[in-house]
This record gives C-alpha cells, sequence and structure tokens, in this order.
C-alpha cells in the first residue's frame, strides 16, 4: 500500500510539473508545492514558490504556501534543538533556539528561552537577547511596564557589554522610537565614539541634538506612548494615506475580491488608518459597517494598553449577524464578516492582512 501510495504521488507531481509546463500561473506553481508539501518535502516547496514568485511576484497564495514550509521547518527545528538543549546546552543553541522563536513571532517563549540561557551562562550575550526580544515585544504592545522592562534589559546589557555597538544601536532605536530624545542623544554620541565618522550617525547626532532639550525621560515618553498608542516616529493618518508608508504587500484588492467571492463571507475589510478597503457591502451599509468595524478595532487596542495584555493578536464577535473576525498589525488590519466559523485556510488569510501594509493607491473600494 505503501508503495502504491508513493507511485501516486510521483504520478500527481509529474502531471503537475506537466501543467505548470504549459501553462505558467499562479494557479499551477501553487498545485505543484501542495503536491510536494503533501510528500513533507519542504526544500522543493519553497523552491518552487521561489520560481512562482519570480514570475508573480507577491502573489497571495505563494507567499502563504512558502510561509507555511518555513513554519514546518522552524518547528522541526525548534523540536531538534529542544532535545539537544536538554542533553548537552551550549550557547549556539540558545541563541538558534532565541532566533527562530523571534522569526515566528514567538516571543513570549523567546523571552522564556532567553531568560533559561541567562540562568545557563550569565554574559552579555544572553542579555542582550533578552534585550532584544523585549524590545520586539515593546514595539508590539506599547505597554509603559514592558517598555522599562525593555530599558532595565538594556542597561543590564551594556552592563556587560559596554563597548558593544549592537547594544547602543537598539538602544538608539528604543529611544528614538518613543521619544525620548535626550537620551537617544547619549546613545549616538557613545556610538560616534566607537563607531568614528559615520556620516548616518553624525546626521542623527544633529537632529537629536536639537530636540534633546527639555525632552521626556524614558519614563515619562513611555507614558505618553501608552496614552495615544503612537510611537514618535510615526506617521499621521493623512501621510499614511497618502501612500508614504512603504508597501510589501502590493496591490490587496484581490484577496478581499477572493474572500468576498465566497457564498458565505459577506464582507472583506483591509484596514489602515481612516482608509478601509471592502467587497462586499455597497453604499450606506458599507458605511455603516466600515465604521463599526474601525470603532471595535480601536476599542479593543485602546482596552488591551490599559490592561495591560499586550497586542491584540485577533477579535472575533459572534451573534445572530454571523461571526465577526478581526486580526489587527502594527499598523493595519483585516476584518471578515462571515456566517459562519473561517476555517484554516481562511483564517490564515486574515491574519496575512495584517501586517501586510499594503498598497491603497487607485482604488474604488474605499469605505
Amino acid at each position: 500500500m505503501k508503495f502504491v501510495r508513493k507511485v501516486l504521488a510521483r504520478n500527481r507531481i509529474k502531471a503537475a510539473r506537466q501543467s505548470l509546463s504549459q501553462n505558467p500561473s499562479p494557479h499551477t506553481y501553487a498545485a505543484l508545492a501542495k503536491e510536494y508539501a503533501m510528500l513533507g518535502l519542504n526544500r522543493q516547496v519553497r523552491r518552487v514558490c521561489e520560481e512562482g514568485l519570480v514570475a508573480f511576484p507577491a502573489n497571495n497564495v505563494l507567499v502563504r504556501i512558502a510561509e507555511r514550509s518555513r513554519r514546518l521547518d522552524r518547528e522541526k527545528r525548534m523540536v531538534e534543538l529542544k532535545q539537544e538543549l536538554s542533553e548537552a546546552p551550549r550557547p549556539a543553541l540558545w541563541r538558534e533556539m532565541c532566533e527562530i522563536l523571534l522569526e515566528s513571532g514567538q516571543l513570549a517563549r523567546a523571552e522564556e528561552m532567553a531568560n533559561q540561557w541567562i540562568a545557563f551562562q550569565k554574559d552579555g550575550e544572553s542579555r542582550f537577547m533578552l534585550a532584544r526580544i523585549r524590545a520586539r515585544r515593546f514595539l508590539a504592545d506599547r505597554g509603559r511596564e514592558l517598555g522599562l522592562e525593555t530599558a532595565q534589559a538594556l542597561d543590564d546589557a551594556l552592563k556587560h557589554l559596554p563597548s558593544d555597538p549592537r547594544i547602543w544601536h537598539l538602544k538608539l532605536d528604543f529611544t528614538m522610537k518613543i521619544g525620548a530624545w535626550s537620551e537617544a542623544k547619549r546613545c549616538a554620541a557613545r556610538l560616534l565614539q566607537l563607531e568614528p565618522g559615520t556620516p548616518e550617525l553624525e546626521g542623527r547626532y544633529r537632529t537629536l541634538d536639537a530636540l534633546a532639550e527639555g525632552a521626556p525621560t524614558i519614563e515619562r515618553a513611555l507614558i505618553q506612548v501608552e496614552r495615544t498608542g503612537r510611537f514618535a516616529d510615526d506617521e499621521s493618518d493623512a501621510t499614511r494615506n497618502q501612500g508614504t508608508v512603504q508597501s510589501r504587500g502590493g496591490n490587496v484588492r484581490p484577496i478581499l475580491r477572493e474572500l468576498a467571492g465566497e457564498p458565505d463571507i459577506h464582507a472583506a475589510m483591509y484596514l489602515r488608518g481612516s482608509t478601509i478597503l471592502m467587497q462586499g457591502p455597497k453604499g450606506a451599509t458599507a458605511e455603516r459597517t466600515a465604521r463599526a468595524v474601525r470603532g471595535i478595532l480601536s476599542s479593543g487596542r485602546s482596552t488591551a494598553r490599559r490592561l495591560g495584555l499586550g497586542q491584540t493578536m485577533q477579535i472575533q464577535l459572534e451573534g445572530d449577524f454571523g461571526i465577526l473576525s478581526i486580526a489587527p498589525g502594527e499598523m493595519d488590519a483585516g476584518a471578515i464578516w462571515s456566517r459562519s466559523t473561517l476555517g484554516r485556510e481562511r483564517e490564515e488569510m486574515l491574519l496575512g492582512l495584517a501586517g501586510l501594509n499594503a498598497d491603497l493607491s487607485d482604488g474604488e473600494d474605499d469605505a
């Protein structure tokens, strides 16, 4: 039976290759990648997706398949690392485990592993890793307590590695992000001692010198960030809507159209700033839906900050109207209003909208 399955799998792969050769398209690339995925051949999955993305840049189906393949590889490697760490721990294993957890967005687990590394070795490298992780968590959370923990972790790392420019760069970015300009100026000055003649640092130092007088302390700056939910270098909504945010996701409309075309989905939405792109409802219904979703998203984010719950990862409302699912990103969000639960594939599409920073120009779907 196992031999028969292998033969059938080879036949399906051969047919998928021939179909791709005769008609190269995102669909035929995805079909071949899925056949490889069914056999657990992740390297071939990524190779096919990479080839397809060269021909069809930013195709969301191929991006999702490639990311799923990378995630499976990360999970497999984490199992191996966990076993190795239990048998013979060493710094390189802790570092790799933390890097994989960071890459996969599992920040709480990454911090737990960094603390285990610190308990094991108590050196500067482990403390720098903890500072990196806490800085990432703070960027997502924007809460005062986590910001103070980040500042503490940075200072702790600098006690052990006082001349390490990596830590000073991280602290410079952190203090500039929150608007603690005086402390940021001190970081830039120290970096100029460690890396003299760097044009970018010299430019930053001059800018910070003009901002430093009367600037808030780190703690005061963190209070302001928590209260407003905005960083000092955040662009205004108006600027974002003019398309100045770096776009990495391309045009989001095909995704929305694909979702809204499903019979059990009322509406699919993409939100950034004061702009909402929507497929589904029209006219006054679309406007009411857009305002309601924007209000729910804003309330959910602010409530999570006030209660110290961290970043809002997903919001879901259920009722006679169906199910409203919202996936917030740092700068944007996706939302689906459906009659029933989304299922794994559509939920992945929803989560993929968060953080897409898609192109909002030349649209007819704005609500």
